[in-house]
């Protein structure tokens, strides 16, 4: 098939595109810059170049959309308003672009926090954020593509809402876990049995690629995770014995709750970071938990088990820290 990638430089867009040559896919791979180091079969181009026509997108049979402003803690007003900008009016600038161009597949990869927190499992008909914040932009951007499906019967539409995403090159989410726990650092509050859904980058790739092949009319939503849902403490636990590194510490929660105060004082006199804030213990202690039951239901199949992408990880993170070191 070939396929527009927007946002094509993101960590999710370079584990996405080598996933698609495999499987036999090409096209183009847009960018505020051109995408580079593509494989054969791609090419990159800026987002500009397509969305002011001065790039053909002829042949072109589906649109991939990864083009995001990412999640920040704490949001600004310049922030709130890049999140409308770019996650909401960037979603509709592509539909605008694959109505022109006759283009009838779309895939978006949004957001779990487009759902209104929870402390249950939350499954795809779970109500949708509303706030004005990053997560209410990326349901404000599902419902673009929502009316973009239903107003074509010919159109398919796939909405695709991952967990957060790990995977080798990434140094947010739960990478820097994983450095707390190699470096023998307190990585867990209480008995951390707060339970947190997360995906590899493979198993993400690979239910877009899943998405790309659906072929019914309309618009569908799924959850991408990896297949298994842990607790901290078993995810930490896991972390520890693949990275030969020492049993996970704790900070008693009492302690934790009288730390978070003096960290958010920190912060706001310093204007530096501190490792334990109030929005630092409430995200630890929010449970997060999306099935892919509905996505497996369909046919999908988890190419790694998170035992194995964690490994995978671990030797990147040993790679490259071997390599600083030198």
């Amino acid at each position: 098939m070939n396929v527009l990638v927007t946002g094509a430089s993101g960590f999710v867009g370079r584990g996405l595109i080598p996933w698609l040559t495999a499987a036999g896919h090409g096209g183009w791979a847009t960018g505020r810059t051109p995408p580079d180091s593509l494989p054969a079969g791609w090419q990159g181009a800026t987002r500009e170049e397509f969305l002011s026509g001065s790039r053909s997108g002829s042949g072109i049979e589906a649109v991939v959309h990864l083009e995001v402003r990412q999640h920040v803690p704490k949001p600004t007003a310049a922030d709130l308003e890049s999140f409308e900008q770019v996650n909401g009016g960037g979603t509709q600038d592509w539909l605008d672009w694959a109505t022109r161009q006759g283009v009838r597949r779309f895939v978006c990869v949004s957001s779990i926090k487009a759902v209104a927190p929870d402390s249950s499992p939350r499954l795809e008909e779970a109500p949708l954020e509303t706030a004005a914040n990053y997560g209410g932009s990326k349901a404000r951007a599902e419902e673009r593509v929502r009316r973009w499906a239903a107003a074509d019967p010919r159109r398919t539409a796939s909405i695709l809402r991952p967990a957060p995403v790990y995977g080798p090159g990434n140094e947010a989410n739960l990478a820097a876990f994983v450095r707390q726990i190699r470096a023998g650092r307190p990585c867990l509050v209480g008995r951390g049995a707060t339970c947190k859904s997360v995906v590899s980058r493979t198993n993400l790739a690979a239910a877009i690629g899943f998405a790309l092949g659906l072929a019914s009319p309309g618009c569908e939503t799924f959850n991408v995770s990896d297949r298994e849902t842990f607790s901290l403490h078993d995810l930490a636990t896991l972390i520890a014995t693949l990275a030969a590194a020492p049993p996970p510490r704790r900070v008693p929660a009492w302690l934790a709750c009288c730390v978070a105060p003096l960290g958010d004082l920190f912060c706001a006199l310093s204007g530096r970071d501190f490792p334990l804030t109030s929005s630092r213990l409430r995200a630890i202690e929010e449970v997060s938990i999306f099935p892919c039951d509905k996505l497996v239901a369909a046919g999908y199949v988890h190419p790694y088990s998170t035992q194995d992408a964690l490994r995978e990880m671990l030797q990147w993170m040993k790679s490259a820290d071997d390599a600083s070191a030198t």
